[in-house]
């Protein structure tokens, strides 16, 4: 996962409410792949940009591949993408072993690249479909907010102005390099925070138990101020803005929003099962970027970053009910010729 210079560790297990915005597209996707039938009659090529450990992008295409198959027989080759640092073990473990991945599909082949996606990563006229979940609301350096741990939750003016220029330089320049590498009328599906619902769990977790560390004393004012998740939201206004730079090359096929919320009728066990992972992915999280602000030894960091889980602990059962855990934006292009 593209995170401003580190890889998040433990992604498969932390990372539900990330796979059901992601399977929320697969009707999107289904379509996507009966339009690339139009343009070749040959070998498809997919490029999943920022995969991580791979279980959600493994399962995706494993439940869209299979349902295209039953009209056509055409080669799909999928080159996975990730920074060099992401576990690639992890990764290529879980394309083997899991019982829903997309390589029981006959005639489907993979390969991996470890570069970052701000970057031309693939040949030019090369590919047919990219897609990209939950990635590229990363942004490509640190960026560190004066009074939140992310960028665009910060009040600060001056700084969000300064945060979404680096964020609107950075789409546009994913954009240019996928319009490269992509043929003619070749699809992107893109899917990435929504910056208009601005009280997630995650921001509210997250911040609220930083506050409660530096409030018992345990971290100092500027250790909590260093704490930076590289992380930027769009809203609406600047996605437009992006897209408006690069209007001649992509044609907008569809710009939806997805929401993922608590389902209060869910059994006892389903709410503590959400509720864990939020845990477990705010763990995961965090523990890079607290390590780097944190300037301690290696015993009194962990002492530290066990009471920062212990603040998550107790907040997140009353948080979850309250927030909308996730919103995203999810857009459809397509190269024009």
């Amino acid at each position: 996962m593209e995170t401003g210079g580190f890889a998040l560790q433990n992604y498969n297990v932390s990372s539900s409410h990330q796979r059901k915005i992601l399977m929320a597209a697969k009707d999107a996707f289904t379509e996507i792949l009966n339009h690339t039938k139009t343009i070749t009659n040959g070998k498809i090529v997919i490029a999943d940009y920022g995969c991580s450990e791979g279980k959600n992008s493994m399962e995706f295409l494993f439940f869209t591949l299979k349902k295209f198959r039953e009209n056509s027989s055409q080669s799909v080759f999928i080159i996975h993408n990730d920074l060099p640092e992401n576990d690639w073990v992890k990764a290529y473990k879980t394309l083997l072993e899991s019982q829903e991945s997309y390589i029981k599909i006959p005639d489907v082949y993979f390969s991996a690249i470890g570069r970052s996606f701000y970057s031309q990563i693939l040949p030019n006229n090369s590919l047919h479909i990219g897609f990209s979940s939950a990635s590229i609301h990363w942004l490509s350096q640190p960026l560190c907010a004066p009074d939140h741990a992310f960028p665009s939750s910060s009040d600060d003016l001056g700084f969000l102005e300064t945060a979404s220029n680096i964020a609107h330089n950075d789409l546009v320049t994913f954009l240019r390099h996928r319009h490269q590498e992509l043929v003619d009328s070749g699809r992107l599906l893109l899917q990435f925070g929504d910056r208009n619902a601005k009280d997630t769990v995650l921001t509210m977790i997250l911040q609220a138990a930083c506050e409660n560390l530096y409030n018992k004393g345990i971290i100092t004012d500027e250790e909590k101020r260093k704490i930076t998740i590289p992380m930027y939201r769009r809203s609406n206004e600047e996605i437009i803005r992006a897209l408006d730079e690069v209007s001649g090359l992509f044609r907008v096929v569809s710009i939806d929003r997805i929401r993922t919320e608590w389902n209060t009728s869910d059994s006892e066990e389903e709410w503590k099962e959400s509720v864990n992972q939020v845990k477990k992915f705010i763990g995961n999280l965090m523990r890079i970027p607290m390590s780097k602000a944190i300037n301690r030894s290696g015993e009194n960091f962990e002492a530290i970053f066990l009471e920062f889980s212990k603040e998550v602990d107790s907040l997140a059962e009353s948080a979850c009910a309250e927030y909308c855990i996730a919103t995203y934006h999810s857009i459809v292009l397509e190269k024009i010729k």
